[in-house]
């Protein structure tokens, strides 16, 4: 993604991009888009809108600085004197009235997003289900070793073994083997399956989390997932 740092001269104006409402002026933080064109637009219900164009490049920021005047009454742009107000200038000809100037709104707090918890529930469900296999694999491969276990027992209790094993082990040797295969199958699914539970649970947090667009977040916090080789977990980068 993009992101747009948007400055405002006038505190308290309602700023656009792309016809959506962002926020009001001063903004927290910046505007996070998508890579292409944009147009920004401030709005004030005593000033003239501004807006402008620009371009956002993948992964880049463009600093966008609007800046708004006040309106102009319909006596201020004819020229003509308001009752109790304004001077003659040249031979009776009549100035612009000035007005005392336009006092800035303080900005009004957005009412908040509401986040959509489908995919919090979809993706905790989905960790669940991962966890309940890794459970079960787990069982199921302590099973297949305490079998190896009594299987190799038992050939050592006859008085044989599998290396260079004779026919009367054979059979009791290949079944060694196959149990022996049936532990380590489970053990890398479970494996799998707690690695695949840990990664959508990070997922479900960080979604969770996740800031909202156009609402002030307390001291900057992001929560971002890290996985890597052998362990995964979350985390979180903040400024106060």
């Amino acid at each position: 993604m993009g992101a747009l740092k948007v400055s405002v001269t006038v505190a308290g104006a309602e700023v656009l991009v792309d016809g959506k409402n962002v926020g009001r002026a001063p903004l927290e933080g910046e505007v996070f888009v998508d890579p292409g064109e944009h147009r920004v637009e401030a709005r004030h219900l005593d000033y003239e809108p501004a807006s402008q164009t620009v371009s956002v490049a993948k992964g880049g920021m463009a600093e966008v600085k609007l800046a708004i005047t006040p309106v102009r009454s319909e006596a201020q742009a004819t020229g003509v004197k308001t009752e109790g107000s304004g001077s003659a200038t040249g031979a009776g000809g009549l100035g612009p009235v000035a007005g005392p100037p336009a006092v800035p709104m303080e900005p009004q707090p957005l009412p908040p997003e509401k986040r959509n918890w489908v995919p919090v529930i979809a993706l905790g469900a989905a960790s669940a289900v991962g966890l309940g296999v890794g459970i079960g694999m787990t069982v199921a491969s302590n099973n297949a070793s305490a079998d190896g276990h009594a299987q190799a027992d038992a050939i050592l209790k006859a008085g044989g073994g599998c290396p260079d094993a004779p026919a009367a082990y054979s059979q009791a040797c290949a079944e060694l083997r196959s149990t022996a295969s049936r532990v380590n199958t489970f053990g890398r699914a479970a494996t799998v399956a707690y690695t695949a539970s840990g990664v959508l649970a990070i997922a479900a947090v960080t979604y969770a989390l996740w800031p909202r667009p156009g609402t002030k977040a307390s001291g900057k916090v992001r929560v971002l997932p890290e996985t890597q080789v052998g362990y995964g977990g979350i985390v979180v980068q903040g400024a106060w």
